[in-house]
């Protein structure tokens, strides 16, 4: 179970001292920790203010943070500078139960409009079971039973004119075991309350001090090290009690305590409980980083931001990628029937090979060959071990209706699986955005099987769908320090040879700095590299020749092949097929503040394709946090979603 702590004093010369404070709340975690370790979150407030700093990390890895130390000294210096009188405490050592944790408003404190609170135990009569629909309809259960419990709260508070005999009468509806301290925003009042005993508190009526914690022994160990303690000189005589079957209401206005029982009649001592309503503010990390998010510079042409690798902006607010950018050449139809036709057969028999994903853009390119271009293709397909069903529905249904033989060609998928594995734990050893490519080295053997399969059956003409300017993405050379211009989506071993060194040196180093990486996989990923950037090929790339037009490719694959999208994708259909796009641009998204989306959007808006309001709203509605296709992927690698999303989340932000 949970660990809950909190304590409240009323301030004096030197008992707001950062180092005291940190100390304090410090010991508490600590202390706490051996009762859940899945999260940390930490409620300093004020009479007008609450700050909160949530973390889904390790709380004793939490507490040696940057940000966690600005979070404190911005908090306690802001109630300094207010000279405000009371300053009070309540933290949470989380053991995850139910509701993920990667639902922000499930990690405790829990904020609701009235409350700020922390709860220790399982309700089993919440309406968990029912299941909540994301924007991307995926359907999973998302919200915790404290969550839940906090919201019933906050309903009671803002619709009865008597909070506290409400409260009581709902606590006897509650089924399960509850340990809960939570304050009441708008008033001077924290509330504690168990019905388990899970929970002490002591109080010093001399003092006005207040404290509480999970287990009597917590409280012990803290009166003996406290630093604040020392300089009240709290007498540590005074009794130590459980809380079972009651609730203490401690009034930080008026420095007392208000004991209630669940059981007995209690309307006459709750008729004096007034609640002094004023005005207050929550100020969270969570807010304050979304606010930094929304407010990065953003090329006012396109919707790159300031994170981005390599950019600048000019005088009128217009990155370098804009001012250099130029617009695709196609080749036109009259090239590509020129190369077609060199190869077209007179009797039929197979005259191409095609890479096949059963993505967007091979089910279409696939369909133009055999029906306008009436060329005579073998699909095939490379199953590294993340093609998703969704991609092999399409990959049937083209074939099938289109007569095409499809050769399916497949690694050592525990294997290649087990080498995805490897390199992602090795990259949260020692995160560098310049390496999460490396998560995707094992899918070029595409590349490979294009070569191999081509010999094999004596067919010239290799035909990949790819190669329009759309899907240029400079950052994930810039993440490695390399500035590499890109044109007409340039194939990889025709890149400059400098960078190529430079590439090859920039991989090594990695490797050296982080000996994580030289495992198994290590010439899996080696042969990537070579596949990708040294090996030479001379497929045709069919969209450097016929203009891509998104409405027309969704037209004709939806109503001719009934082709199926992948709704776990978000709207943008682009690199469905791809079993670690979601995971890579979580990444991306949550680390620099934009994913390969925002990059595809602003070449869309380069191109003329859409405006740059449509741009940030597609990108905006690309980057929603997608719990299903992350959990797939994590299933199907062999991971631990809940521990490796955590470890991401607390990578230094380049925002």
């Amino acid at each position: 179970m949970c660990g809950i702590f909190g304590f409240s004093y009323f301030n004096q010369e030197n008992s707001n001292d950062l180092s005291k404070v940190e100390n304090d709340i410090n010991l508490f975690t600590k202390l706490n920790k051996i009762r859940g370790s899945d999260t940390f979150g930490l409620s300093i407030s004020s009479k007008k203010e609450n700050f909160i700093y949530k973390i889904n990390t390790d709380p004793t890895t939490a507490i040696k943070r940057k940000d966690y130390k600005s979070f404190l000294e911005t908090s306690l210096n802001d109630i300094k500078h207010k000279n405000e009188k009371n300053v009070s405490v309540i933290g949470q050592t989380r053991l995850v139960t139910n509701g993920t944790k990667f639902l922000y408003a499930n990690n405790q404190p829990i904020i609701t409009k009235y409350i700020t609170g922390v709860h220790n135990g399982i309700i089993v009569n919440s309406k968990k079971e029912e299941t909540t629909k994301t924007v991307n309809l995926e359907g999973y259960n998302i919200k915790s039973d404290s969550l839940e419990f906090f919201e019933n709260l906050d309903s009671i508070k803002a619709n009865s004119k008597n909070f506290f005999e409400n409260y009581l009468e709902y606590l006897k509806k509650v089924i399960g075991n509850y340990s809960i301290a939570f304050k009441l925003l708008d008033s001077s009042k924290i509330i504690i309350s168990s019905n388990c005993g899970s929970l002490y508190y002591f109080f010093d009526e001399e003092k006005k001090i207040f404290l509480f914690s999970s287990e009597k022994n917590f409280l012990v160990k803290f009166l003996e090290n406290s630093k604040i303690l020392k300089i009240f000189k709290v007498n540590k005589k005074n009794s130590i009690e459980k809380v079972l079957n009651q609730s203490i209401i401690f009034d930080e206005k008026e420095r007392s305590i208000k004991k209630l029982s669940h059981h007995k009649n209690t309307l006459n001592n709750l008729s004096n409980i007034s609640l002094q309503n004023h005005d207050f503010k929550i100020i969270d990390n969570f807010s304050e980083n979304e606010k930094k998010l929304k407010n990065l510079k953003k090329c006012n042409k396109c919707i790159l931001p300031e994170t981005y690798p390599f950019i600048r902006f000019d005088e009128k607010g217009i990155c370098n990628f804009c001012n250099a950018y130029e617009k695709q050449e196609f080749k036109g139809d009259a090239e590509l029937l020129k190369v077609l036709d060199k190869h077209r057969s007179k009797d039929g028999q197979p005259d191409c090979l095609v890479g096949l994903s059963g993505g967007r853009d091979s089910s279409y390119g696939l369909h133009l060959l055999k029906t306008k271009y009436k060329m005579n293709p073998i699909a095939y397909t490379y199953d590294w071990g993340l093609t998703t069903d969704i991609s092999r529905i399409n990959q049937s249904r083209i074939c099938g209706k289109l007569g095409i033989e499809h050769i399916i060609r497949s690694a050592n998928i525990s294997k290649k699986r087990a080498y995805i594995r490897k390199n992602i734990m090795a990259w949260l050893k020692k995160p560098h955005l310049g390496m999460v490519p490396i998560v995707q080295a094992g899918d070029k053997g595409f590349i490979d099987y294009g070569r191999i399969l081509s010999k094999e059956l004596k067919i010239n003409c290799v035909v990949h769908f790819i190669g329009h300017q759309l899907e240029q993405r400079e950052f994930f050379l810039g993440f490695a320090g390399i500035d590499q211009k890109l044109k007409n989506n340039q194939r990889m071993h025709s890149y400059d040879v400098l960078n190529k060194i430079k590439m090859f040196i920039f991989y090594s180093s990695q490797f050296l700095l982080n000996p994580n990486y030289i495992n198994s996989a290590l010439f899996d990923n080696f042969n990537g590299f070579l596949a990708s950037f040294v090996r030479k090929e001379n497929f045709l790339h069919f969209f450097n020749y016929i203009k891509w037009d998104e409405e027309e490719i969704k037209s004709v694959l939806k109503n001719e092949y009934d082709w199926e999208s992948d709704i776990s994708y978000g709207k943008n259909q682009w690199r469905m097929g791809d079993g670690q796009t979601a995971f890579n641009n979580y990444i991306y998204y949550t680390v620099a503040g934009f994913s390969e989306y925002d990059n595809f959007r602003s070449n869309q808006i380069r191109e003329g394709l859409i405006t740059r309001d449509q741009g940030a709203r597609l990108a905006q509605e690309d980057n929603k946090f997608k719990y299903d296709t992350l959990k797939n992927f994590s299933e199907i690698v062999g991971f631990n979603l809940e521990e490796v999303l955590s470890r991401i989340q607390c990578i230094p932000k380049l925002y």
